[in-house]
């Protein structure tokens, strides 16, 4: 594929360190491809962000509308079509010379042949890893493997942003998959994803004909069936689920928990939140105005029937390595009780692994914006500190976090700005586009441009994991489709046939 394909143009603004533009000789070129050219210090990589077609008969448009007024036609009185070509504008990355990768200093020479890039140095120079990385697709208009290694690609955290209908879901299906058939040889972390629309809930089904089966290697828990075992939570996690607590109502709360935990190790048995509120009103240490408050928090949290006298299910059950936990959120209507079971788990999964209880884990959060808002007070955003606190110190301890969201200017930016990777599909809001290239450095405003007309299945990758950006097509996952993934055609023929169907049985039936 190292053909010639052009030669480097002297212009206004190019060459330069910053800008190489050439004329196409033969062959195709597209944007988003990578093409290289001898450099004095090596080979330059550059990455093609425009193409331009031009044609000198056709540059002063008074004249051509002069000429085709009068019923003439310019190609047939004149050789048009020997005056035709294509102009490629590019962004130099880099100098790749033995393996050693460096930014360009100075510019190419006008006349250098271009060719498109080895995939040997494409390889190289974007740092994939062909032997244990996540295959998840391949570069555009080239035949390569997208394959990143897995500590580059998640121990710094990742965000994939892309507006509805953008392929996120189907993306991170393919992360999961590779995920879930690493060895023990390749290393395996856990994987627990908080599913606010049930998208994944397929993992865990028997896989239809033609489709791999991954439900022997999944977990599916249903948000309504969680339980929360009250000896289990901490001062911390406490006053992560109820912001409002002052520091005196922290600690009298803390001191009352860990009485009762002191008891229970005695042999009186583990407690709930009835027990709680029994032992915030006998206690005589407490000021009146703080019984009264806790006792109105606890209360409100009992309410929710969340909370019981032990975890249901077991988390340090359903974190193993190369397994996969899907908290399925999408039957919880309550937002306050949906935050709290994100946020109890997130403290849950962050401080057992501090404590090497757990193994490495990627915490995947869906709909991160609505958990973790920009724009929000504690109270209506429990998860928000926990998140944030994952986002800054996660990676000390192999807690890693990926942020799905819809909505990147919704997103809290001290999370986002902490995701080295990012991963962008189709995104066509201005300001969106905009917070993602504040969060994303290594993005110029043609690489932005060229996000708003990308297809469906096709992102861009930008971050720790490569060296530099890349676009590429998604590949094809092996797992069955979500149940979500419905046309509306389908949809309303499923229903109207089940309509039909219980019409007759009642039928049968009378």
């Amino acid at each position: 594929m190292n053909e010639e394909i052009g030669t480097v143009i002297s212009g206004l603004e190019s060459p330069s360190p910053s800008s190489v533009d050439f004329v196409v000789t033969s062959g195709v070129i597209h944007r988003g491809m990578f093409v290289e050219l001898d450099y004095s210090e090596g080979t330059m990589i550059c990455l093609v962000n425009d193409v331009v077609k031009t044609n000198r008969y056709f540059e002063r448009a008074e004249s051509v509308k002069e000429f085709e007024s009068q019923g003439k036609k310019l190609f047939e009185q004149f050789p048009t079509e020997e005056w035709e070509f294509l102009i490629a504008k590019t962004r130099p990355l880099g100098v790749f010379s033995k393996k050693l990768v460096k930014r360009p200093s100075f510019p190419p020479s006008p006349g250098t042949k271009v060719k498109i890039a080895d995939n040997k140095h494409l390889e190289q120079f974007l740092g994939f890893d062909l032997e244990t990385g996540l295959e998840l697709g391949k570069v555009e208009y080239h035949d390569l493997d997208v394959k990143l290694n897995l500590s580059s690609l998640l121990k710094k955290h990742l965000a994939v942003l892309a507006l509805s209908g953008g392929g996120k879901s189907y993306l991170m299906s393919v992360l999961f998959e590779e995920l879930l058939e690493r060895n023990q040889e390749q290393g395996r972390i856990a994987t627990v994803v908080l599913d606010p629309h049930g998208e994944y809930s397929s993992f865990a089904e028997p896989a239809e004909q033609g489709k791999k089966d991954f439900s022997s290697k999944t977990n599916l828990v249903k948000a309504e069936k969680v339980k929360i075992g009250v000896p289990k939570l901490s001062i911390g996690i406490l006053s992560g689920i109820i912001p409002g607590l002052s520091s005196a109502q922290k600690r009298d709360l803390g001191r009352i928990i860990s009485n009762l935990n002191v008891e229970m190790r005695r042999g009186l048995g583990a407690f709930d939140l009835k027990d709680v509120q029994t032992a915030i009103a006998g206690d005589k240490d407490m000021k009146e105005n703080t019984k009264i408050a806790l006792l109105g928090w606890i209360s409100h949290l009992e309410e929710l029937k969340l909370f019981s006298k032990a975890d249901s299910p077991s988390i340090s059950d359903l974190v193993e390595p190369g397994k996969l936990t899907i908290i399925d959120l999408s039957n919880i209507i309550n937002v306050k009780k949906k935050q709290i079971i994100v946020s109890y788990f997130a403290q849950r999964l962050f401080y057992d692994r501090r404590k090497k209880l757990l193994p490495p884990f990627l915490l995947v959060l869906e709909e991160a914006h609505q958990f973790i808002p920009e724009r929000a007070g504690k109270d209506t955003a429990i998860a928000k500190g926990i998140m944030r606190t994952i986002a800054r110190e996660g990676r000390k301890f192999g807690a890693s976090l990926c942020l799905v969201s819809q909505r990147p200017i919704q997103l809290d930016t001290t999370a986002l700005s902490q995701c080295n990777t990012k991963i962008i599909l189709r995104i066509t809001n201005p300001y969106d586009l905009d917070h993602v290239a504040k969060s994303a450095e290594a993005l110029d405003r043609r690489s932005l441009d060229m996000i708003t007309s990308l297809r469906v299945g096709e992102a861009l990758i930008v971050g720790e994991a490569v060296s530099f950006p890349v676009f590429f097509k998604v590949r094809e996952k092996k797992s069955q489709d979500s149940k979500h993934e419905v046309s509306l055609e389908d949809a309303g023929r499923r229903f109207e046939e089940s309509k039909k169907q219980n019409e007759e049985e009642a039928k049968e039936f009378l």
